[in-house]
């Protein structure tokens, strides 16, 4: 694990305060790199593995379609809102989960001010 990284998880933890859910640096294998929660029961590893397939998934229907590349991916449930947007050349993703008391426009610029940096701090 990078400490880079965890360190910047926990940056994106305080920044979103009570809504911050859980925040992963996910491979296209379905493996968290780093990670971030703050709810215990929040089976972030399994959101990891599952999300990844919805990513792989969007990818495909994305490219049959024509569409371009995907960007981000929003699942809201009756608990947390998940956001999963690739980094980079999508070698990676970052999944972040909030509460629904997280505003949209919130979660979107804390995504918007950490994505390049969470980036540059994925291990080569």
């Amino acid at each position: 694990m990078s400490g880079s990284l965890q360190s910047l998880l926990s940056d994106i933890r305080a920044d979103l305060g009570a809504d911050f859910v859980a925040a992963d640096i996910v491979g296209m294998d379905g493996m968290s790199i780093a990670s971030q929660k703050a709810r215990s029961e929040f089976n972030s590893e399994m959101v990891a593995a599952h999300f990844t397939m919805l990513m792989k998934l969007a990818g495909k229907v994305s490219e049959k379609m024509d569409l371009g590349a995907v960007r981000e991916n929003q699942i809201s449930t009756d608990s947390v809102m998940v956001f999963a947007r690739v980094l980079g050349s999508g070698s990676f993703f970052w999944l972040l989960a909030t509460t629904h008391n997280a505003t949209l426009g919130m979660v979107r610029a804390v995504m918007g001010e950490y994505e390049t940096r969470l980036q540059g701090a994925i291990p080569s």
